[in-house]
């Protein structure tokens, strides 16, 4: 295995503060491996503009994960309380290389199936999430991809933060279901989003007495804001 990167130590380095923390149930987790055909990311970076004609903003870089596949699927229960999470994340390559998601309504508009078919998924849920995944969305002549949160039934949700931001407020939210609403303009206190909101309150309840080395005040800044 080539030499890790500091922000894959990073999300190794996640799982384990996962597997240590007394509270958490770890249900499933796969570290994997490096991607079979994985280079570096120049060379990946390479390849997808060969491939897909898009240029990837040279910052994408620092997040860059050269894992086949990391995933986790946690629970914590205590009294009145069941918070779970989970992510299934898969190589930028592979998610740029992969197109489609079936639509979320039975007539989909023009534009809607038009979205559906070029949405990129890179983080999944298949677990406990209700047929949730997280795609990428490129814009012709954009370099920065846009990321779209998806539900099954209820549709796709642009997320007001890039592919960068989203693995890097993963590592502290490590996939509290329904954490992405957050970074969408759904209405939080509509009931439909009533369980995610209970998630996040839950997980910023719970969270900094069991990794109390992270910033948790943006998202609750966030959620509070999302509650007026």
């Amino acid at each position: 295995m080539p030499d890790l990167s500091d922000y894959e130590r990073r999300y190794l380095s996640m799982l384990d503060e996962l597997q240590g923390a007394l509270d958490v149930d770890v249900l499933h987790e796969d570290r994997g491996g490096f991607e079979e055909l994985a280079g570096d990311a120049d060379e990946d970076f390479a390849m997808i503009a060969e491939e897909e004609g898009v240029v990837l903003d040279p910052s994408l870089r620092r997040s860059y994960l050269r894992f086949e596949g990391l995933s986790t699927h946690w629970a914590i229960e205590r009294p009145g309380t069941y918070l779970t999470g989970e992510f299934s994340l898969v190589h930028l390559a592979a998610a740029m290389l992969t197109t489609g998601v079936d639509p979320a309504t039975d007539e989909p508009s023009d534009q809607e199936r038009a979205l559906y078919a070029e949405l990129r998924p890179f983080d999944e849920q298949p677990r406990g999430g209700d047929g949730t995944l997280s795609a990428l969305h490129i814009r012709p002549g954009s370099n920065s991809p846009e990321v779209w949160y998806y539900h099954a039934t209820r549709g796709v949700f642009r997320m007001n933060l890039g592919y960068a931001e989203y693995l890097d407020a993963l590592l502290i939210t490590k996939g509290t279901h329904g954490w992405q609403y957050l970074f969408t303009d759904v209405p939080m206190r509509d009931i439909l989003f009533q369980g995610a909101a209970e998630n996040i309150q839950d997980m910023l309840r719970i969270f900094p007495e069991v990794f109390p080395q992270y910033d948790y005040k943006p998202f609750a800044e966030r959620l509070a804001e999302r509650l007026r």
